[in-house]
């Protein structure tokens, strides 16, 4: 059983990352970026009628940083978890992994809050003065998201300090 969740893992992740284009792909060509839908996604802002549809496009590119970085994330657990498959878990190139995940979610959590507060600012930036908004959330959930990836990278430390201890014990053997 614990040889086979890895099996699961990988091909889970290497399914996520090849269907994320064809997502985003059909995400563009359903309408879900279009103005009116963009004005959805955010009930809570007045935007502007007279917002140019180029910064509705900045605003949707924006958006897609935590897609990018998200995806970067996937592809590094991937290839942790084809390490996992062939019994190369206890090594220094799955210690490096795990420290870059989390580092990966570390910027995914900051990328989060940048990204909304910039989202924010751009939808509302054609406003008339005082109707502007400058918004930077940070709650709960980015705490717990900032704890669990500095866990990842002091585990992936942890890690990178026992394989280099174990290598130089083989090489004394």
């Amino acid at each position: 059983m614990i040889k086979s969740l890895p099996t699961v893992l990988f091909f889970a992740t290497w399914a996520l990352l090849v269907g994320a284009v064809p997502l985003v792909v059909g995400l563009f060509l359903s309408g879900t970026f279009e103005p009116d839908a963009v004005r959805a996604a955010f009930p809570h802002l007045h935007i502007s009628e007279t917002l140019s549809p180029m910064w509705f496009a900045v605003t949707i590119l924006v958006g897609l940083v935590p897609w990018a970085v998200g995806l970067w994330v996937l592809y590094q657990m991937q290839a942790l978890f084809a390490l996992y498959r062939t019994d190369r878990a206890l090594t220094l190139d799955a210690a490096h992994l795990i420290r870059r995940i989390g580092t990966g979610l570390l910027v995914l959590a900051i990328t989060h809050v940048v990204t909304n507060t910039l989202q924010t600012l751009v939808l509302t930036s054609a406003n008339a003065d005082g109707e502007r908004v400058l918004a930077v959330s940070f709650g709960t959930p980015q705490i717990g998201f900032i704890l669990a990836a500095g866990l990842m990278v002091v585990i992936g430390r942890s890690m990178i300090e026992a394989a280099k201890a174990v290598d130089d014990m083989r090489g004394i053997i």
